[in-house]
């Protein structure tokens, strides 16, 4: 079972997931993210960014990572509607993000994210599957 739900606290917002393994909870973290930033569901996959991020351990990767996806939003003006990750492992992850340039005539900015926080920031795997929850200062 796979799948996320975003969190609503005082002046930010928080993005919960669950997954059978790490990669696919990384994956479904971003499009957690990406329902802040947008709901369009117009994103199209017109252009592949290749992203390597590190991180001292799970939870700091994690929140990197969605530092990262923020980062070619604000900067490279790129909107992504989906991901792929090639490696994963405890420090370190390599993806394949799909999308566009933003198109303010086609896309809809519904929150902009300052910045995505340690706060509460944290990653569990087990046997039964994987969870995490980030929060994101708005």
């Amino acid at each position: 079972m796979t799948g996320y739900r975003l969190l609503e606290h005082t002046a930010d917002m928080g993005v919960e997931a669950w997954a059978e393994s790490v990669a696919e909870l990384f994956r479904q973290m971003a499009l957690g993210m990406r329902q802040i930033i947008t709901a369009c569901p117009a994103v199209r996959t017109q252009h592949e960014l290749e992203i390597a991020v590190s991180g001292g351990d799970l939870p700091e990767l994690l929140v990197n990572w969605l530092g990262e996806l923020v980062y070619l939003l604000e900067v490279r003006n790129f909107v992504f509607a989906d991901v792929v990750i090639e490696a994963l492992d405890e420090c370190s992850l390599r993806a394949r993000v799909q999308g566009e340039t933003f198109d303010p005539e086609r896309h809809y900015l519904e929150r902009e994210i300052k910045a995505v926080t340690h706060h509460q920031v944290r990653v569990d795997s087990g046997p039964h599957g994987c969870s995490a929850r980030v929060y994101v200062d708005l």
